[in-house]
């Protein structure tokens, strides 16, 4: 490794006696022996957490596009990119301005942080039954957490622009 926390690339099953190889886990040393000891542990465990630093630097920022006087926002990822974007502009429409931030990448970017913290409310949308984004969002910026709220829906079909409203309405009750 070269002090990222990311392991090399290896290909596995060279019969080679120096070629690269698997060890189970968190439970190995530097050498990939496996290993028992709280000091090799607390190391993979450091390695990890540079590795996923290095990932949130090197990973796509979200994109954000902010709307002048919003208190409500939206937060998505992936295919619902679209239904957000009508819905947004359908609450235009109605005098209601948005904030948009659309996630590109995993683990979170920490502009997610500021952006979270300039809206009242900022709603998590995706297609899942579980808001499994939302509680990520929430754990990404604890001292926001009852901010970000669900818009999460999963019937089998893509999420329309009137479902997100239909969400976010009830919330907004």
């Amino acid at each position: 490794m070269d002090g990222d926390g990311i392991g090399w690339r290896t290909l596995p099953g060279t019969p080679h006696s120096k070629g690269a190889y698997f060890a189970r886990g968190t439970g190995h040393s530097d050498s990939a022996s496996y290993s028992e000891r709280p000091e090799d542990w607390l190391q993979n465990m450091e390695r990890l957490g540079r590795k996923f630093e290095t990932a949130r630097r090197l990973a796509p920022q979200p994109v954000e596009e902010r709307a002048e006087g919003a208190e409500i926002a939206f937060i998505s990822y992936g295919s619902v990119d679209s239904a957000v974007a009508e819905a947004r502009a359908m609450l235009a429409q109605q005098g209601v301005p948005t904030s948009y931030l659309r996630v590109r990448a995993l683990p979170l970017a920490d502009s997610i942080r500021n952006f979270v913290a300039a809206h009242r409310r900022c709603y998590v949308v995706e297609l899942n039954t579980n808001a499994q984004m939302c509680q990520l969002v929430r754990l990404h910026v604890p001292e926001h957490a009852a901010r970000v709220l669900p818009a999460n829906w999963c019937d089998g079909l893509p999420l329309t622009a009137d479902k997100i409203l239909e969400l976010v309405s009830e919330k907004e009750r």
